[in-house]
């Protein structure tokens, strides 16, 4: 059984290694990346662009009760599209057509993505690199608090 252990621990650190250099800084303090980014990195301005553009995909959580108990699930409701030149658009999904459509521009800090759109600002607050949450009456979504918004693509 040692030797079983012993061998798992050895073939999961030879294969994280090649993924140590994946998308890490390299030693020398540059970044791989190219454009403004790389500059933002190195003189510590974050990024906003790189952060957070393309398409987020926003959901509920529902709660339902069956004869086996409560149930949760995930709803998906809409789409927010953030573009590398600042302009965004907000999609509902064909089974939420009643949501929010709107489109405008965006910016980010480390902590909130705003949506400035023709109907008023959106404000998402970020969980985590690939989630951000907002109140989802701010799209039209009624009967839920937060919409979660999850990175998509």
């Amino acid at each position: 059984m040692k030797k079983q252990a012993l061998l798992v621990g050895a073939l999961a650190a030879t294969l994280a290694l090649p993924l140590v250099g994946c998308g890490g800084t390299p030693s020398d303090g540059t970044t791989s990346s190219n454009g403004d980014g790389a500059q933002a990195e190195q003189s510590g301005d974050f990024d906003a662009v790189e952060a957070y553009w393309g398409q987020w995909r926003g959901s509920v959580a529902t709660t339902e009760t069956t004869v086996y108990g409560n149930e949760g699930s995930i709803e998906p409701m809409l789409d927010v599209n953030l573009e590398q030149d600042g302009t965004c658009t907000v999609e509902p999904l064909e089974a939420h057509a009643d949501l929010l459509t709107d489109e405008g521009t965006w910016e980010g800090t480390e902590s909130e993505i705003t949506l400035h759109l023709s109907s008023g600002d959106i404000v998402l607050t970020v969980v985590d690199s690939v989630t951000c949450e907002a109140d989802a009456a701010a799209f039209g979504i009624a009967d839920f608090d937060t919409i979660s918004f999850d990175f998509f693509g």
